[in-house]
């Protein structure tokens, strides 16, 4: 029933203004929608819903991940524009080369933080 619909990631920022900046201005998503209770950002027809909260960042897990066709280039992207790699991950099978983890001959990741503390992550599958 529900894969049948669009999902919206919500993720809990302390400073709207601030989570806007980054999302828009680093990541590159789109304002969809802007109300009092946050802010709908779109991000090549998914959603990342931010909103104020005093919980901004207590997850450790990923919150948001995006699956890209260069994950090199988009690394040397977010490193121009201040993003500070994760690299302290104990992934079982998986190598970490600078700011990338390699997962077999072709899986390759990297994970990074937004303002607030939350986890982001991209790759390549």
């Amino acid at each position: 029933m529900l894969g049948n619909n669009k999902v919206i990631t919500p993720i809990a920022v302390h400073d709207l203004e601030n989570a806007v900046a980054f999302y828009c201005e680093i990541l590159g998503l789109k304002i969809a929608l802007k109300n009092s209770e946050g802010v709908v950002l779109e991000s090549d027809g998914g959603f990342i819903a931010i909103h104020e909260s005093a919980t901004a960042g207590a997850s450790q897990a990923t919150c948001a991940w995006w699956t890209v066709d260069d994950v090199d280039a988009v690394v040397k992207y977010l490193k121009a524009h201040g993003v500070t790699f994760e690299k302290n991950y104990d992934l079982p099978h998986a190598a970490r080369k600078n700011d990338i983890y390699h997962m077999g001959d072709i899986n390759r990741a990297a994970w990074f933080k937004d303002p607030d503390g939350n986890i982001l992550g991209f790759g390549n599958f």
